[in-house]
């Protein structure tokens, strides 16, 4: 829970133009306490948190933590996300493999 609070925190008193300066301390803390995370609507907004922070990662070509970010944003989805979350979902489930790919992985890469 406090994972959580802290993240949320960072991330909701960063100025605009600095949120990709602490993007992954603000998502890796909120990462942490998302056991603790019970509303669809803060899920779905880490789910994209953890999108835009792994591409961030894969630019980097830090492909062991950007697949690990896309892990954590697939685990947020809702069970009916192909339906209603289509974009996040192949974004997600096609970065993930991607990078489970880079990261030498292919089983993971399915």
């Amino acid at each position: 829970l406090w994972h959580l609070r802290i993240g949320k925190n960072i991330w909701m008193n960063v100025p605009k133009n600095d949120e990709n300066k602490v993007i992954f301390i603000a998502v890796d803390q909120m990462n942490l306490g998302m056991s603790s995370i019970k509303s669809e609507d803060e899920k779905m907004m880490l789910a994209k948190l953890n999108l835009r922070a792994g591409m961030k990662a894969m630019s980097l070509s830090t492909f062991s933590s950007c697949a690990s970010y896309f892990s954590d944003g697939i685990k947020l989805l809702r069970k009916d996300h192909w339906e209603n979350d289509y974009e996040l979902s192949l974004h997600l489930h096609n970065y993930y493999a991607e990078a489970e790919y880079c990261n030498g992985n292919f089983s993971q890469a399915r």
